[in-house]
């Protein structure tokens, strides 16, 4: 069963990856043989087959090796491979996502997406039990969907101008029709609005830093070995037995 994680107020976390996923035998066999190892040395095959047997020998030596690629694909030290291969990919896949919709955010977003990726890296490293609990990965993937929010915001802000629209509109003002003031009045409350969704973006942002944080802390501070104290006691008690052992031969 999955633990559930408290947030912070204001944050939340996202749902983990659906576990129903699972790699099939037709997955493992296309990681085979379009694998860089199995192309390379089908590749190398052909041209050795080419060099004796013409063209029928290159191709059957071509068919050799994808046959052996085929068969390798049973044995669970070669799955192991193929799915910490998938994995990279799939997290080199991710990453580059990552960046892209981090361009337009500027480099100080991006600088503190690299700090929390870091630390994430470090967590898995460390404790890859505690990382999987709290779903770090997408917790970074919800960093960067909110700052590309915050910075649509602000970019709306931006349309919006600082000083083009009065903070208060006459509605008796006669120089200005009713239907320019109606407009005015909309756009200010949407300027109003952007400006509250920017800090309430700005805020879930810095929890999710705080929070990466957290784990970071709790997972570099080693936890207290339960049985040191009962160790402990159990020496000192020995020590005792002894002292009393020595003093009965003394007497």
């Amino acid at each position: 069963m999955q633990p559930t994680v408290a947030s912070p107020p204001g944050l939340v976390l996202a749902p983990p990856p659906a576990l129903t996923a699972r790699n099939t035998s037709l997955t493992y066999v296309r990681g085979a043989v379009g694998s860089p190892i199995c192309v390379a040395v089908a590749v190398f095959a052909a041209c050795v087959g080419l060099g004796y047997a013409g063209l029928v020998g290159a191709l059957l030596s071509m068919v050799a090796v994808i046959v052996m690629g085929v068969s390798s694909t049973r044995y669970a030290f070669v799955r192991r491979h193929l799915d910490r291969q998938a994995e990279v990919r799939d997290r080199c896949r991710r990453e580059s996502a990552r960046l892209k919709l981090l361009r337009p955010t500027g480099p100080v977003r991006q600088q503190q997406y690299i700090e929390l990726r870091e630390l994430v890296e470090e967590i898995e490293r460390s404790d890859p039990n505690e990382a999987k609990r709290f779903d770090m990965q997408d917790l970074l993937d919800h960093f960067v969907r909110l700052a590309t929010s915050h910075q649509r915001c602000l970019e709306a802000l931006r349309l919006a101008g600082s000083h083009d629209l009065p903070h208060t509109i006459a509605l008796t003002d006669g120089t200005r029709s009713k239907r320019r003031r109606d407009i005015m009045a909309r756009r200010l409350r949407h300027r109003e609005e952007c400006l509250r969704r920017v800090e309430q973006l700005a805020d879930e942002l810095e929890a999710i830093d705080e929070l990466v944080r957290l784990v970071a802390q709790r997972v570099a501070c080693p936890a207290l070995d339960p049985d040191l104290e009962r160790e402990i006691e159990r020496r000192l008690w020995e020590l005792d037995e002894v002292d009393a052992a020595l003093q009965q031969l003394s007497a």
